[in-house]
């Protein structure tokens, strides 16, 4: 099973993340005195973080003295440690929803998933092999705190996600629209069309993505519309 960014974070983390947000860098001496604890404790939650693309850091050379490390928040970092954006999502499924045009509805929608794939795609390596597709798939999601795994081998991997990515948008969606939009994103991210074949919402323990043989999807023309 892949890991995810979720089994690394713990309180001390969340708290070098806001002190970094709130600087230009840090290094660990400053990092100590602010979080009042040795500098190996630092070191060691630093390197974790920065395993996990969370953080980075960058030498910078100080006079003539051995050149030091400052430690800046990633744009994931960023994203990962920044308030919730649950009413604002609610808010914009709720317009979308009540457009009277469905058939504009669908256009939206379709523009959605086509433009969240094409970001989780710029992770994956598009001349990889399925496998290795879905795989980095799994990781992607990871870092955005959707823990997802790849099950199977050879010609047949499929994508399982262990929890919801919208578990405050899918008491709003009876058309079960949302599990459409990321059917769509994730045919999108890895370049070849996935069936949507088990729904938490049905009961079952995950939701499992089958890719669909011979179905490559075009990625400057894929959800067009």
């Amino acid at each position: 099973m892949q890991t995810t960014c979720s089994e690394h974070i713990r309180p001390i983390d969340q708290v070098v993340l806001d002190l970094l947000r709130q600087s230009q860098g840090l290094t660990v001496h400053e990092l100590t005195d602010h979080l009042e604890v040795t500098a190996t404790a630092v070191r060691q939650r630093l390197e974790r973080l920065v395993q996990v693309d969370l953080i980075e850091r960058r030498k910078e050379s100080v006079g003539r003295g051995r050149p030091q490390f400052r430690y800046f928040v990633t744009p994931l970092g960023m994203r990962y440690a920044a308030a919730s954006y649950a009413d604002l999502a609610t808010a914009l499924w709720r317009e979308v929803m009540e457009l009277p045009n469905p058939a504009q509805r669908g256009r939206v929608l379709r523009r959605v998933a086509k433009r969240m794939g094409q970001g989780l795609g710029e992770s994956i390596p598009q001349d990889a092999g399925l496998g290795e597709r879905l795989s980095a798939m799994a990781s992607a999601l990871g870092k955005r705190k959707v823990p997802a795994s790849v099950s199977g081998g050879g010609d047949l991997p499929i994508l399982e996600v262990h929890a919801c990515p919208y578990p405050e948008l899918t008491e709003l969606d009876e058309s079960r629209q949302l599990c459409e939009l990321e059917q769509e994103m994730l045919s999108e991210a890895i370049g070849q069309s996935v069936q949507l074949d088990r729904c938490c919402l049905d009961g079952h323990a995950h939701c499992q993505f089958r890719p669909v043989a011979g179905t490559e999807v075009s990625q400057a023309g894929s959800a067009a519309g």
